[in-house]
């Protein structure tokens, strides 16, 4: 017996469970279908609007063409134009379109139909201005001036005074422009130049000046018997060609040295020269006469 109590309270959980699971699938799909039933209604009403706005064109164009075909005809007088022709020609004329001139049309028409027996004073009104070419709208405005007792009327002359003040335009002075022109002038100067030091490195050759076989024979000699100053000075003492040549090296040595540190040119060391010799000639000219005459040096 509880066996069969627990397998039969389980089959009724089970049975509840699909129960549920089937209620909520039925409420999903009616929901949708609820939906989709809407989208359907509203897809309808588009097309019923969209038929009837198609519908109300095509009567008036038949109408139009109508006409438009009466009029074609050869026995036509003009007067038989329709009221419509007339009211739409003057619409577009305006710079309507034709859609806005055909609902200008029916609503004239409904203020028509409103009061047939006894039009009142704004649905003539009204009436009158749409026929002259005037737009819903432009009619209604005119319809308030003319109730506000503005339209038409004539305002009083009333006389203002007013201080016109002559204006002169002075021209300014005109600006002078200058104009900047760099004039470049090169001029040729001396530019000092930094002393240079120059390093000169001599080879001093040793026995140049003293013959070395002289000072063997002096030393040798100097054992057996005493030297006087007069032989040791003739021994060391050079020629006479010899000093002048080497005062002559140490002259054009000193003048390349100084021509070079002045940067002086070979005319103006020349110059120099025969500069000095004018001078020394000026001053002692007997004694370097007698200088030369004793040297026996011939011009």
């Amino acid at each position: 017996m509880a066996k069969n109590k627990v397998t039969h309270s389980k089959v009724k959980k089970v049975v509840k469970k699909e129960v549920l699971a089937t209620k909520k699938m039925a409420k999903l799909a009616n929901k949708k279908a609820s939906s989709n039933k809407k989208e359907v209604a509203k897809a309808k009403r588009i097309v019923k609007k969209e038929k009837a706005k198609n519908l109300k064109q095509d009567k008036d164009i038949e109408m139009l063409k109508a006409e438009i075909a009466k009029l074609k005809s050869k026995k036509v007088s003009r007067g038989r134009v329709s009221e419509y022709n007339l009211f739409i020609r003057k619409q577009i004329k305006s710079g309507m379109s034709f859609t806005k001139a055909a609902k200008q049309w029916s609503k004239y028409k409904a203020l028509q139909e409103k009061n047939k027996r006894k039009p009142s004073a704004y649905n003539q009104f009204i009436g009158s201005q749409m026929r002259l070419g005037k737009t819903w709208a432009e009619s209604v405005a005119l319809w308030r001036l003319a109730k506000a007792g503005k339209l038409g009327k004539k305002g009083k002359t009333r006389t203002v005074t007013k201080t016109v003040v002559k204006t002169r335009v002075i021209k300014p002075k005109p600006k002078i422009k200058y104009r900047t022109r760099t004039l470049t002038k090169t001029i040729v100067k001396k530019v000092p130049q930094k002393p240079k030091t120059r390093t000169v490195t001599k080879i001093v050759k040793s026995g140049s000046d003293v013959d070395s076989k002289m000072l063997r024979e002096m030393i040798s000699s100097s054992m057996s018997r005493s030297i006087s100053r007069d032989d040791i000075s003739s021994m060391i003492n050079p020629d006479d060609e010899e000093i002048a040549f080497k005062i002559i090296q140490t002259y054009f040595k000193e003048i390349a040295r100084y021509g070079f540190k002045k940067q002086l040119t070979l005319d103006e060391i020349i110059n120099a020269y025969f500069y000095a010799l004018a001078r020394v000639k000026r001053k002692n000219a007997p004694e370097a006469e007698k200088a030369v005459r004793e040297a026996g040096i011939t011009k």
